[in-house]
């Protein structure tokens, strides 16, 4: 009952594709749900809510059988704790720069004795899940997501990669691109020189490489590359560019019969 999907796939050599929620609305989530995506992230790092305004979005997404995954804003225990709290089985934590904080990671969001996280998990009373059925589940459930977005934590991504309970390791572009001095020059060759060798690096331990890109096209060149957890969409900002392509079009025809 609690097999996550995504960890299923991605166990068996699958790819794992996702979607991106920025707004903590139900209407925009069930749209990404809908989409087929794996996964559908929901942000906090970037965006200004919190847990409190997630509120049920994960149901949504798991009685879809959709992976909820929530990225928090940094590597702190009680962030990790409320996002699985409401319902996330996923977790993305950024800025993971060696194998101590991937430990952290790992035992935040875990249940004794793999980990330290404490129970009372809130969104079984709004399905019905009691806790002796979902409690014993819940570590295998949950499927962690470090994100490596610099060039000191690609020099430790063996080291990272083994730690125990991590499942993905997420390269970050952009960030990669800021600690090299090239700030938003994810196509130069020194930033794609990492990008690269990174699933290779990741696999050889075992480990699923991740990245987040924007479009089709780039998301296929990952693919290609050997990432098998993928983000390549935004429901909001895709939607858009759907309706304008779409009016450009309309715009070239004449009016009437």
């Amino acid at each position: 009952m609690f097999e996550n999907p995504v960890k299923k796939k991605l166990a068996s050599g699958a790819a794992a594709f996702g979607a991106v929620v920025i707004a903590p609305h139900p209407i925009a989530m069930q749209y990404a749900v809908n989409s087929g995506a794996d996964f559908v992230w929901i942000e906090t790092e970037h965006m200004p809510f919190g847990t409190e305004s997630i509120d049920g979005l994960p149901l949504i997404a798991r009685r879809k059988g959709v992976t909820p995954l929530i990225r928090v804003s940094n590597n702190d225990a009680g962030l990790i704790k409320k996002a699985l709290d409401v319902g996330a089985s996923a977790i993305m934590v950024p800025q993971i720069e060696n194998a101590e904080e991937a430990r952290r990671v790992v035992s935040y969001a875990k249940y004794p004795p793999q980990g330290s996280r404490g129970v009372s998990p809130m969104w079984t009373f709004y399905m019905d899940v009691p806790w002796n059925e979902y409690l014993p589940a819940a570590n295998d459930e949950t499927l962690i997501v470090v994100q490596i977005e610099s060039a000191a934590a690609m020099d430790e991504v063996e080291a990272i990669a083994a730690v125990d309970g991590v499942d993905v390791l997420l390269a970050g572009p952009m960030d990669l691109s800021a600690s090299l001095g090239l700030v938003t020059q994810t196509s130069h060759p020194d930033v794609d020189r990492y990008l690269i060798e990174f699933p290779a690096r990741v696999a050889k331990a075992g480990k699923v490489p991740g990245i987040a890109v924007a479009g089709y096209d780039a998301a296929a060149k990952a693919l290609a590359r050997g990432y098998r957890f993928i983000n390549f969409g935004n429901i909001l900002n895709d939607g858009a560019k759907g309706i304008a392509a779409d009016l450009a079009r309309l715009r070239e025809l004449p009016v009437g019969a």
